[in-house]
């Protein structure tokens, strides 16, 4: 007896299971790579229009500090200042004698109001002059030559609701042509707030 031999007869390729199984992987691939290219598109769309909307408040430039001059009403803390008027002279005479300067004496008239609940002192010691990056302080002594009957704000006392006026010297430079005065909240541990006025 002779044996048939079996003939094996290839499927096509589109009938095996294999090829279905690689065809829905290359299809799901597709269809994920698509959706990646539109979430990344979407993502720059959304980063470009944060960045339209956050443009301009970068642009907004901070506001700067208002410069107070001579006749405004300051408010400092509980006190609130306003400077009157502003003389510069090189001689100071009283019944105490003469004062001289080989720079300049700046003598700044000022009016101190309270708003405060309860008494608060002032004190020559709470005025700096800054001009040029240099601070001159106040000088007690000259404040008596040009205050009448009184020594100006030396360790004045002042009521809530009231206020006084007084004058305040300044020895500075002769070449300093523009200064400001900075005056504060308080006198020692009331102190800590400054503002800054205009003379010159």
């Amino acid at each position: 007896m002779s044996k048939e031999k079996k003939i094996k007869v290839k499927k096509p390729i589109y009938k095996r299971w294999w090829f279905w199984v690689l065809a829905v992987i290359v299809v799901i691939s597709i269809a994920n790579g698509g959706e990646e290219e539109t979430s990344t598109t979407e993502t720059k769309s959304d980063t470009k229009a944060t960045e339209t909307t956050a443009k301009p408040k970068e642009e907004k430039k901070a506001e700067a500090p208002k410069q107070h001059k001579v006749g405004d009403t300051v408010k400092v803390g509980k006190l609130e200042y306003t400077v009157k008027g502003v003389e510069e002279t090189q001689k100071i005479s009283n019944v105490l004698g003469d004062k001289t300067t080989s720079g300049k004496f700046v003598i700044v008239e000022m009016a101190i109001k309270n708003l405060d609940k309860k008494e608060r002192m002032a004190d020559s010691n709470m005025f700096k002059v800054k001009s040029d990056g240099a601070e001159y302080g106040a000088d007690a002594e000259l404040d008596m030559y040009v205050n009448e009957g009184g020594i100006g704000f030396f360790l004045e006392s002042i009521n809530p609701n009231i206020s006084k006026t007084g004058k305040v010297v300044f020895e500075l430079p002769a070449e300093a042509k523009e200064y400001n005065i900075e005056v504060s909240s308080g006198a020692g541990w009331s102190g800590g707030e400054y503002e800054q006025i205009k003379l010159k």
